[in-house]
């Protein structure tokens, strides 16, 4: 877990090594990026027109690694662009290969809804055999199946055990 200073510095940290790596290192004074509890159901925002990039706090709470990606994620938006206009898609080629520069799998979605959830209503962890992601709810959800494994062509089925008190 970050703390909510130590997260913001690291914040200016990467957002100045990412558009130094993409050679736009005048864009990170530009740049503005805050924690906002208004995100809810997304881990980030960028509104690319006005240089605001608005992370879930909960990214705070979370590993370091994965607030990393979603600060690349959002930022690499800005980078786009500023270099090619509204005309290239948010999540096209040229935003593909900057997230790739960073080291990052190019990814739109992570599993996050354990996070959202207080430990006692985590009732069922659903958990993929393939990829071992893990998803919570306080039901058990056979509906629901591994996203990356059914778009690699699998049927994604999760296994679900109980976790707490029904």
């Amino acid at each position: 877990m970050l703390e909510n200073t130590k997260a913001r510095k690291l914040v200016l940290e990467k957002s100045n090594e990412y558009f130094s790596l993409w050679g736009c290192s005048d864009l990170a004074s530009s740049v503005v990026i805050q924690f906002s509890g208004r995100l809810k159901s997304s881990l980030g925002r960028t509104r690319v027109d006005l240089h605001k990039v608005s992370l879930n706090p909960l990214l705070t709470s979370t590993n370091e690694q994965l607030l990393n990606e979603v600060l690349c994620h959002e930022l690499a938006h800005i980078a786009i662009y500023e270099r090619f206009g509204a005309s290239v898609k948010p999540h096209g080629p040229e935003w593909t290969a900057l997230v790739c520069q960073a080291g990052f799998e190019p990814r739109l979605r992570h599993s996050v809804t354990h996070a959202k959830l207080p430990t006692a209503a985590r009732k069922f962890e659903h958990l993929c055999p393939v990829c071992q992601t893990v998803r919570y709810a306080k039901r058990s959800m056979t509906q629901w199946r591994c996203e990356n494994c059914v778009d690699s062509g699998l049927e994604g089925k999760l296994l679900i055990r109980s976790i707490g008190k029904e």
